[in-house]
Parts: structure tokens; sequence; C-alpha cells
């Protein structure tokens, strides 16, 4: 009898709890994950929960049962978790003739793909329209390769068509994606009125086509800031008039040039935030990775 009480209270002594707190490890039995045979409810794996981080147990605000289970004698932790949500997300782009002049080309081109990557890597669903007043071309793969193969090689055929205004396109896509939600639109462009009449657009049409959008609008300013390489004589080409001039660059020129368009951002800056709205800007390629940190970090201390 004195052996089988001993032997007894051995077995309750080596609890989980006493061992871990020891120190010691104990093994993990891995199961593999089957299914049963026969129809299911889903075609596919569910967007499962993500780790978010580990806190101190609160009394009275956590649910005891949500204490985990693997936690140190007197001292109770809660694991919180969240859903891996896929967002839907829509790149409108410019290809407008005024977007062809190389400084302005150069960093739309690598913007576009820079959010290609950074979103397609973030597991979100990108859905890229090029558009003009004639076409809209629709990029829409099941993988990056070659969302990003067929990008860059249509980015570098240069070939542009007569401009559409952005609110224009914007009505276009209201339109066109009835059924299918977007929960971000990036419209890139330079914002430079195409016609006489875009110039009188008012803050009040602009609230009525983002009502009908589905997601938040995250406008995209290309600009440009010429460089001192320019002067001399250069021959300019406007693709949407086909007229061609040659004119001369002189540091002051290029000075004014550089100021008159550094106002034209601040108008659309002012104009933007009018409307409640985060932007980017980008004028060289360096601006285009800390554009999206900073709007990464506006949208994450909104949501929080």
């Amino acid at each position: 009898m004195h052996t089988k009480k001993s032997s007894s209270a051995t077995v309750s002594i080596l609890d989980k709890r006493r061992l871990q707190a020891l120190g010691v490890l104990l093994q993990i039995k891995l199961k593999s994950l089957t299914f049963l045979p026969g129809r299911h409810p889903l075609g596919r794996a569910g967007e499962g929960m993500r780790f978010l981080r580990t806190r101190p147990y609160e009394p009275g605000e956590d649910k005891p049962r949500d204490i985990d289970k693997f936690s140190l004698p007197g001292k109770y932790w809660v694991n919180e978790w969240e859903a891996e949500v896929r967002a839907s997300i829509l790149l409108l782009c410019d290809v407008s003739g005024s977007m062809a002049f190389p400084p302005k080309d150069l960093v739309r081109s690598l913007s576009l793909l820079q959010l290609t990557y950074s979103l397609w890597r973030a597991s979100d669903r990108v859905r890229t329209i090029l558009y003009s007043d004639s076409n809209r071309e629709v990029f829409e793969e099941r993988n990056l390769k070659t969302q990003m193969e067929k990008l860059s090689s249509r980015l570098g055929q240069h070939s542009w068509l007569e401009g559409q205004g952005p609110l224009d396109a914007l009505q276009a896509s209201c339109l066109r994606s009835r059924g299918c939600r977007d929960d971000l639109i990036f419209l890139m462009s330079d914002f430079s009125p195409t016609t006489a009449a875009e110039k009188l657009i008012t803050t009040q049409e602009w609230r009525s086509v983002l009502r009908r959008l589905s997601g938040d609008l995250v406008p995209v300013i290309v600009s440009f800031r010429l460089s001192h390489d320019f002067m001399g004589s250069i021959k300019l080409w406007d693709p949407e008039r086909k007229a061609q001039r040659l004119t001369f660059l002189s540091p002051k020129r290029i000075d004014d040039i550089n100021k008159q368009e550094m106002n034209r951002v601040l108008k659309l800056e002012s104009f933007f935030r009018s409307l409640g709205l985060d932007y980017l800007i980008v004028r060289q390629q360096r601006d285009i990775y800390p554009q999206l940190t900073k709007l990464k970090g506006l949208r994450r201390r909104r949501r929080s």
C-alpha cells in the first residue's frame, strides 16, 4: 500500500505546469489535417487568423476562457488574434500624353510597379487599369510574377493616348465595377486638366463621385523637378496636341518651371485635403517608398 501511494504522489507532482516552470520542454504530437469525403460548403480554405500579440490577463475585462493554457502559474496571459483579410485594391493609372514627359514617365512607372509589388506581397488582391480617353487596359493576373511582367512590358512601350479627366475616370470605374467592391482605390495622375471645362469642376462634383465609390480613394500626384542638366536648346513634343516646339532652357527658366509646378501641386494638396483624402506626391524615384511608408502609418493610426 505504501509503494502505491508513493507512485501516485510522484505522478501527481509531474504535471505540465510544473514541468514548464522548471524549463522542461514537452513533445508535441503533430497530426496531419484530413478531410472527410463528400461535399463541403466551401470550395477553398478559409483565410484563418493571424497572431497579433500576447498581453497580461486583465480580470473583469477579459474572458477567463481566453487565458492561454500555457501561462505560468500566477502569471496569466491572453493571446490576441486578427483576421487575415484580403483587401481588394484598384490601381487607376493615367496614360495620357502629359504623362509621357520623361521625368514623369519614369516616376509614374516605378510608382505603379512598387505599389503593385508591395500590395501583392501584403496578400491583397490587386487590379490595375491604365486609362485614357478612348481606352482602358485591365491587368488582373493570378500571380505577382505575371502581373509585374505584363505591366513592365506595357509601360515599356511608351504608347500614350489622349487624356481623360481623373473625375471622368472615377465615374467610369463606378459604372463598370458594379458588383465588384474595391476597398482601396489609388488614382495615379499628374491631375493636369485635359479640357477647359475640367478647370471648372467644383468640390461638390468630386464629393458626389466619392460618395459612389465603394472604398477609400488615395490620389497619387505625379510631379517632376527639372534639373539643370536640361539646359540648352531642346525640342518639346506635345503628344496630345501633336505639336512640336523648339525652346531654350536657361537656369532662370528652369527655376521658373519648377516653381510653377510646385505651386500647382500645393493647390492640389489643398484641394484633396479639403476633401478629407490622404494623398501621395512623387517627384523623384527616391520619393516612392517613403511616401508609401508614410501612407501606411497614417492609415494605421487612423484605424487604431
